[in-house]
Protein backbone atom coordinates (compact mmCIF):
# COMPACT_ATOMS: atom_id res chain seq x y z
CA UNK A 1 0.00 0.00 0.00
CA UNK A 2 2.85 2.57 1.02
CA UNK A 3 4.15 1.88 -2.88
CA UNK A 4 0.89 2.94 -4.09
CA UNK A 5 1.01 6.35 -1.99
CA UNK A 6 4.22 7.18 -3.00
CA UNK A 7 3.58 6.67 -6.29
CA UNK A 8 0.35 8.97 -6.57
CA UNK A 9 2.15 12.46 -6.17
CA UNK A 10 4.76 11.48 -8.71
CA UNK A 11 2.18 10.76 -11.29
CA UNK A 12 0.12 13.15 -10.42
CA UNK A 13 3.25 15.69 -11.29
CA UNK A 14 3.23 14.21 -14.51
CA UNK A 15 0.12 14.70 -15.65
CA UNK A 16 -0.17 18.08 -13.99
CA UNK A 17 2.85 19.14 -16.63
CA UNK A 18 1.52 16.97 -19.65
CA UNK A 19 -1.23 19.57 -19.58
CA UNK A 20 -0.32 23.06 -20.14
CA UNK A 21 -2.55 25.92 -18.59
CA UNK A 22 -5.63 26.53 -20.91
CA UNK A 23 -4.29 30.30 -21.06
CA UNK A 24 -1.35 29.26 -22.90
CA UNK A 25 -2.63 26.42 -24.87
CA UNK A 26 -2.70 26.28 -28.34
CA UNK A 27 -6.42 24.96 -29.22
CA UNK A 28 -5.81 24.56 -32.85
CA UNK A 29 -2.50 22.25 -32.07
CA UNK A 30 -4.20 20.78 -29.54
CA UNK A 31 -7.46 19.40 -32.10
CA UNK A 32 -4.44 18.39 -34.40
CA UNK A 33 -3.76 15.94 -31.61
CA UNK A 34 -7.02 14.60 -31.15
CA UNK A 35 -7.12 16.46 -27.94
CA UNK A 36 -10.93 18.04 -28.11
CA UNK A 37 -11.74 18.67 -24.38
CA UNK A 38 -8.46 20.37 -23.75
CA UNK A 39 -8.79 22.21 -27.41
CA UNK A 40 -12.51 23.42 -26.01
CA UNK A 41 -11.07 24.42 -22.52
CA UNK A 42 -8.35 26.45 -23.85
CA UNK A 43 -10.19 28.04 -26.39
CA UNK A 44 -12.82 29.08 -23.47
CA UNK A 45 -10.08 30.43 -21.54
CA UNK A 46 -8.97 32.46 -23.98
CA UNK A 47 -12.51 33.64 -25.61
CA UNK A 48 -12.60 36.04 -22.89
CA UNK A 49 -9.04 37.56 -23.11
CA UNK A 50 -9.61 38.32 -26.76
CA UNK A 51 -11.42 41.92 -28.09
CA UNK A 52 -14.76 41.11 -29.71
CA UNK A 53 -15.02 41.37 -33.06
CA UNK A 54 -11.29 41.16 -33.51
CA UNK A 55 -9.63 39.05 -36.11
CA UNK A 56 -8.28 36.80 -33.52
CA UNK A 57 -11.43 36.57 -31.79
CA UNK A 58 -13.32 35.42 -35.10
CA UNK A 59 -9.89 32.67 -35.48
CA UNK A 60 -10.76 31.83 -31.87
CA UNK A 61 -14.12 31.44 -32.57
CA UNK A 62 -13.45 29.04 -35.72
CA UNK A 63 -10.94 27.00 -33.49
CA UNK A 64 -13.50 26.59 -30.79
CA UNK A 65 -15.98 25.30 -33.44
CA UNK A 66 -14.30 22.44 -34.84
CA UNK A 67 -13.35 21.19 -31.54
CA UNK A 68 -16.73 21.48 -30.17
CA UNK A 69 -17.92 19.65 -33.57
CA UNK A 70 -16.60 16.60 -32.70
CA UNK A 71 -18.66 15.61 -29.52
CA UNK A 72 -21.04 18.61 -29.48
CA UNK A 73 -22.25 19.50 -32.79
CA UNK A 74 -24.39 21.78 -31.49
CA UNK A 75 -22.78 24.10 -29.82
CA UNK A 76 -20.26 24.57 -32.50
CA UNK A 77 -23.12 25.31 -34.91
CA UNK A 78 -24.35 28.23 -32.22
CA UNK A 79 -20.82 29.73 -31.79
CA UNK A 80 -20.36 29.84 -35.05
CA UNK A 81 -23.35 31.28 -36.30
CA UNK A 82 -23.70 33.90 -33.21
CA UNK A 83 -20.39 35.28 -34.10
CA UNK A 84 -21.30 35.71 -38.01
CA UNK A 85 -25.03 37.13 -36.45
CA UNK A 86 -23.09 39.49 -34.19
CA UNK A 87 -19.87 40.39 -36.97
CA UNK A 88 -21.73 39.75 -40.38
CA UNK A 89 -18.71 41.56 -42.34
CA UNK A 90 -16.07 39.55 -40.53
CA UNK A 91 -17.12 36.40 -41.57
CA UNK A 92 -17.25 35.57 -45.51
CA UNK A 93 -18.10 31.73 -47.45
CA UNK A 94 -14.26 30.14 -46.67
CA UNK A 95 -15.38 30.46 -42.99
CA UNK A 96 -18.61 28.70 -42.84
CA UNK A 97 -16.69 25.92 -45.59
CA UNK A 98 -14.28 25.70 -42.91
CA UNK A 99 -16.87 25.19 -39.74
CA UNK A 100 -18.82 22.86 -42.07
CA UNK A 101 -16.05 20.64 -43.17
CA UNK A 102 -15.37 20.18 -39.17
CA UNK A 103 -18.50 19.06 -38.56
CA UNK A 104 -18.24 16.64 -41.99
CA UNK A 105 -15.56 14.93 -40.79
CA UNK A 106 -17.49 13.76 -37.51
CA UNK A 107 -20.84 13.29 -39.56
CA UNK A 108 -22.56 16.44 -37.50
CA UNK A 109 -24.72 16.67 -41.28
CA UNK A 110 -27.65 18.01 -39.05
CA UNK A 111 -25.45 20.93 -37.93
CA UNK A 112 -23.26 21.16 -40.82
CA UNK A 113 -26.76 21.77 -43.30
CA UNK A 114 -27.70 24.72 -40.77
CA UNK A 115 -24.27 26.52 -41.24
CA UNK A 116 -24.40 25.55 -45.16
CA UNK A 117 -28.09 27.08 -45.04
CA UNK A 118 -27.34 30.49 -43.54
CA UNK A 119 -24.27 30.38 -46.15
CA UNK A 120 -26.48 30.03 -49.13
CA UNK A 121 -29.09 32.22 -47.98
CA UNK A 122 -26.54 35.12 -47.18
CA UNK A 123 -24.17 34.29 -50.28
CA UNK A 124 -26.77 32.83 -53.14
CA UNK A 125 -24.47 32.50 -55.51
CA UNK A 126 -21.12 32.08 -54.11
CA UNK A 127 -19.01 29.14 -55.53
CA UNK A 128 -17.26 28.50 -52.51
CA UNK A 129 -21.02 27.95 -50.81
CA UNK A 130 -21.76 26.22 -53.55
CA UNK A 131 -19.26 23.42 -53.37
CA UNK A 132 -19.96 23.12 -49.94
CA UNK A 133 -23.59 22.41 -50.86
CA UNK A 134 -22.48 19.89 -52.99
CA UNK A 135 -19.71 18.32 -50.80
CA UNK A 136 -22.53 18.15 -48.16
CA UNK A 137 -24.89 16.04 -50.32
CA UNK A 138 -22.27 13.52 -51.17
CA UNK A 139 -21.35 13.21 -47.27
CA UNK A 140 -25.03 13.04 -46.55
CA UNK A 141 -25.86 10.09 -49.59
CA UNK A 142 -23.10 8.43 -48.89
CA UNK A 143 -23.68 7.98 -44.92
CA UNK A 144 -27.16 7.08 -45.44
CA UNK A 145 -29.11 9.39 -42.98
CA UNK A 146 -32.33 9.67 -44.12
CA UNK A 147 -32.93 12.57 -41.54
CA UNK A 148 -30.41 14.63 -42.42
CA UNK A 149 -30.95 13.40 -46.34
CA UNK A 150 -34.79 15.03 -45.54
CA UNK A 151 -33.88 17.70 -44.32
CA UNK A 152 -31.90 18.52 -47.57
CA UNK A 153 -34.55 17.83 -49.61
CA UNK A 154 -36.86 20.19 -47.05
CA UNK A 155 -34.61 22.54 -47.81
CA UNK A 156 -34.77 22.44 -51.84
CA UNK A 157 -30.84 21.01 -51.82
CA UNK A 158 -31.92 17.77 -53.24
Amino acid sequence: MQFKTILLPLSLTFALAACPGSESADPAQLIQQGQYDAAIEAAESQLGSVEAGSADHKELVIIYSEALAESRADESRDAFLAFAKEHPDMVEPADYKYVVSGLRTHSAYMQAIDIMDAGKKRWADDSTIDELVEALKQDIAKSGDADSMAKMKGLGYM
